[in-house]
């Protein structure tokens, strides 16, 4: 009967991934285990072989990676509620805090700045990181029975994607499961007919556990991850100034076309492909030492192929070359490979847990037209320290030293009044901006190491029917590493410092009216201060009606979302090396964005519908997070989240 569920199930699938083809394509409950918790909770009479067992969230649990390597084994369990399934961009993932290029699916930036956590080289194409499901990233899952969970969205504008995760325990002791994702995005701008794509992506990976039973001091994760991302790059709308279709020059309003703007290419793509496979696996010589060993290959490979012709727009973005290359046609390569081992020692007592550890990465980096291989080889000392000062506070300390290379130091402090994050970081410049030979830029660098102090801290102040986070963002950068307004990259001379106070508030209005909102006043000074540009404020607010009716079997989860930006001179985009860039030239000008949503929830079918940009054509006719890429249009989105316990 299992195998027959398990067919079943499979098929199920199918169909739904089907249907994400057609349509182009969160307050989690923890808690603590003990230390052989993926056996323990099963001693718990929810979980136990009953008649009246009833398979569903409770009997439903995953975990990360991370937590076995610190022994900090905390599980959750899957999403049940509706609040907030309306926000499925990755700029509202993100709380709004990044920047694409209008689209679903396009290359994406966070605005605040974030240390580099690989302190050694890295390729340095980083554009599509937000869509890739790394190691790090795999959910484990510990279930008494098969467990599927789909979400589907179909976004206007023939934008879509789809999330399926399926995982099934053969018992404690072996654990397999898959997830597959896909984005597909029409082309909001410059459209020409059903099918003209912007954005294709598809991302899976196969995952589990194994602890043998004959051998139940040892446990393996393992994982094989696969992405790719195909993206046609327009380089942005056709000034209208200079736009020969344009018959008269108007404000930036003549920006607004959509569907009918100009495009500066037609006929460039990026691609990137990215994947590996990874194995972490650990043995308990007794309960306060154990032994582990993390083994991964890591393969990408990027793509930038374009035929152009400088009589028209292409010569905004392209220069003409010289006598030894292809003069009308790109066809730029990079591979970048890794192949990193760390062996270790970790242990926990009531009170800590403790891990010490060597980790060796050897790195391949191949450019097409330079040819042949940079090959080097990282060594690496780390550890880190958890103590448990109070039930309720918490001390990490956690350190990375590449010998001879950059180092990571890192203080976190958890408690229920206040919270802080502090490091030190100095990192490597990447492949990308020490080494690159392409059809339209040639560069050799020899940059120092991008070093920085960062601070986050958050003060916690809840009283009944209120909750009040001010927080503060710090940041002082030497050696800032960026892409100048040439599209090179380049090394700041001075310091740049970030200081980034702000605060979380969420207020119950009436039983079942809330209003949650955010906001950050950002100010960047420092000798080179003019390097990193942001906007001086940016403000997220949620007006929300909640009701949970039937006897709970029905959630409704209502409102409108408020998101508001200064006007700012944000970072331009070169689709050739998939980089953000500074540019003088175009000011975003301030907008807000209106969204309203209906989510609701009936058992274990959950359902949104939402108006997004709603606001248009009456605060404004549209808005740009970057420079000659406008926002997407007002739209009407829906989605689906579905999950099945048997």
């Amino acid at each position: 009967m299992l195998i027959l569920g398990v067919l079943k199930r499979v098929l199920f699938i199918s169909c739904f991934l089907v249907l994400g083809f057609v349509a182009f394509s969160q307050g989690n409950t923890t808690f603590s285990a003990n230390r052989d918790s993926l056996k323990s909770q099963r001693e718990n009479r929810l979980l136990k072989d009953t008649v009246k067992s009833v398979y569903g969230p409770l009997t439903t649990r995953y975990t990360y990676e991370k937590n076995f390597k610190f022994n900090n084994l905390i599980f959750n369990y899957p999403d049940t509620i509706p609040d907030n399934l309306h926000r499925y961009t990755d700029i509202e993932k993100n709380g709004n805090l990044g920047q694409n290029l209008g689209n679903l699916g396009t290359a994406y930036r966070n605005l605040y700045y974030e240390p580099s956590m690989t302190i050694g080289r890295r390729s340095g194409y980083n554009a599509y990181d937000e869509f890739y499901v790394g190691p790090e990233d795999i959910k484990y899952f510990d279930t008494k029975s098969p467990f599927t969970e789909i979400n589907v969205v179909y976004g206007g504008g023939r934008r879509g994607a789809t999330d399926i995760v399926f995982a099934l325990n053969d018992s404690i002791y072996l654990n397999l499961g898959f997830q597959y994702k896909s984005v597909r995005a029409e082309k909001q701008v410059s459209f020409l007919s059903t099918g003209d794509f912007q954005s294709r992506g598809t991302n899976y990976n196969f995952f589990g556990f194994i602890r043998p039973k004959k051998l139940p001091r040892y446990l393996a994760l393992f994982n094989v991850t696969q992405m790719k991302f195909s993206v046609d790059e327009q380089g942005g709308i056709l000034d209208p100034a200079i736009d020969p279709a344009n018959d008269v020059v108007s404000a930036k309003a003549t920006y607004f076309k959509y569907k009918d703007a100009n495009v500066v290419l037609d006929n460039a793509e990026s691609y990137d492909k990215r994947g590996g496979v990874h194995i972490f696996q650990q043995y308990n010589l007794d309960s306060v030492f154990q032994v582990y060993h993390s083994g991964t290959f890591y393969n990408q490979v990027v793509r930038y192929t374009d035929v152009y012709n400088l009589a028209g727009s292409d010569s905004l973005v392209y220069q003409p070359v010289g006598r030894d290359l292809v003069k009308d046609s790109i066809m730029d390569r990079t591979t970048y490979n890794e192949l990193s081992n760390e062996f270790g020692i970790k242990g926990s007592t009531k009170s800590f847990s403790y891990t010490v550890f060597y980790r060796n990465r050897y790195l391949k980096y191949d450019n097409r037209i330079l040819g042949g291989e940079g090959a080097d080889l990282e060594n690496y000392l780390g550890g880190t320290l958890r103590q448990k000062i109070t039930p309720k506070i918490f001390l990490k300390a956690s350190g990375e030293y590449l010998i001879g290379g950059g180092f990571f130091v890192e203080g976190d402090f958890t408690s229920t009044f206040f919270d802080a994050r502090v490091s030190k970081v100095s990192s490597q410049p990447s492949y990308l901006s020490e080494l690159y030979a392409g059809q339209q830029g040639y560069w050799i660098n020899g940059f120092k190491n991008e070093q920085s102090e960062n601070l986050y801290g958050e003060v916690k102040i809840n009283t009944p029917g209120m909750s009040l986070r001010p927080l503060l963002r710090f940041n002082r950068i030497a050696n800032y590493l960026y892409y100048d307004q040439d599209k090179r990259p380049n090394q700041a001379g001075s310091d740049v410092v970030i200081l980034a106070p702000g605060f979380h508030f969420d207020f119950k209005l009436a039983p079942k009216w809330k209003w949650s909102s955010s906001f950050y006043y950002n100010t960047v000074s420092g000798g080179s201060s003019d390097l990193y540009r942001l906007p001086d404020i940016l403000a997220n607010g949620q007006l929300a009606y909640k009701n949970v009716i039937f006897d709970g079997k029905m959630i409704i989860h209502t409102g409108i979302d408020l998101h508001y930006r200064s006007a700012y001179y944000a970072n331009a985009y070169n689709p050739i090396v998939q980089q953000y860039h500074l540019q003088d030239d175009f000011e975003n000008d301030a907008f807000i964005k209106v969204d309203l949503f209906l989510n609701f929830k009936v058992e274990n079918f959950n359902f949104f519908v939402k108006s997004a940009h709603f606001n248009q054509g009456i605060t404004a006719e549209g808005y740009f997070l970057t420079p000659y890429y406008t926002g997407v249009k007002r739209t009407l989105d829906l989605g689906v989240r579905w999950s099945f316990y048997n």
